[in-house]
């Protein structure tokens, strides 16, 4: 395939993707689908960095080419004018953006090379019409750069936790993979707990939480039902068991999330419900646990319940 062959192949994968996108994104509220665009925006940008040596080094110069580019900075306050979503929402939208990128790079020749070009070509061409609307092109820049963050942190984060609980909550303690199971979902409702003293959060989010573990075991294979909401908790579970899985698992996860400067608490709850359904997919797919996926998903399920409940004796 020749460069113009290749060129015109991008350009037309770009014009697919953006009508995707359109099609995915109905929103009738214009801030609302504009956030939510640029959150796919990011997590198709996400995909390609993950793929590099040095994600980080290759992250800074897509957001100054962008910036220069668009002869702008990224707007510096990020208090009450922030255009973030809450966290849960950044998780829903980049990994759709990031199912979108790994689609597309099987099409195009040089993978997710090309998918990296084909989404700052996309922000390149949508935040000026965003402007438009009312929303400048510097704090589009930083909801960008911060959705970016989001959605790579969140994907280091649960390849971190997922190892420290098959290497040595599992293997090195030999605690039972069903325990390690309510252990992780434990720590994801003791975050989200926390979030909810930290600020206002819809009735639903608790619901959302639980959708993004039942987003990552399915998108690694988990088999069975979709929907959780029916399962039966894990009756057996005891309760008490839950103050000891938290005090051996915060410490390596609060050090993780100090490291990398990641302080929301709702989002520390999703980095680690993220890393419970991947665990749920990785105990009932592979060797270390032979757990039927309902019986998984059910424990999972209970731990969350179970971790969000003990905030409310525990000293924070």
């Amino acid at each position: 395939m020749t460069t113009a062959d290749s060129q015109q192949k991008i350009k037309e994968e770009a014009r697919a993707v953006h009508e995707r996108i359109v099609t995915l994104i109905k929103d009738e509220d214009d801030k609302l689908r504009m956030i939510r665009t640029i959150c796919v925006y990011a997590g198709m940008l996400t995909e390609t960095l993950i793929e590099y040596d040095e994600p980080d080094v290759v992250m800074e110069q897509a957001f100054h080419r962008i910036a220069d580019l668009l002869q702008t900075d990224p707007e510096d306050n990020d208090g009450e004018n922030s255009l973030l979503p809450l966290a849960y929402d950044i998780d829903h939208d980049t990994e759709l953006g990031r199912h979108l990128a790994r689609s597309i790079a099987k099409k195009l020749p040089k993978s997710l090379d090309d998918v990296h070009e084909i989404a700052i070509a996309l922000v390149l061409n949508d935040l000026p019409v965003f402007e438009k609307l009312g929303y400048g092109r510097d704090r589009t820049l930083r909801l960008l750069i911060e959705t970016v963050i989001a959605s790579l942190t969140y994907e280091m984060a649960t390849q971190d936790f997922c190892d420290i609980i098959i290497e040595q909550f599992i293997s090195e303690h030999e605690n039972a993979p069903a325990d390690a199971l309510v252990a992780v979902a434990a720590a994801a409702g003791f975050y989200f707990a926390r979030s909810e003293t930290a600020m206002v959060l819809p009735l639903e989010a608790e619901k959302h939480l639980e959708n993004v573990m039942v987003r990552e075991s399915l998108r690694h294979g988990t088999p069975g039902q979709r929907n959780w909401g029916g399962l039966a908790p894990a009756n057996d579970t005891a309760t008490e068991k839950i103050p000891d899985y938290l005090a051996r698992l915060r410490p390596q996860i609060d050090e993780f999330f100090d490291l990398i400067g990641l302080d929301d608490p709702l989002g520390r709850s999703v980095a680690v419900a993220k890393a419970a359904g991947r665990l749920v997919a990785v105990i009932t797919l592979e060797e270390i646990g032979h757990i039927h996926p309902t019986i998984a998903k059910s424990l999972a399920k209970t731990g969350l319940i179970l971790g969000a409940r003990y905030r409310e004796t525990a000293t924070i």
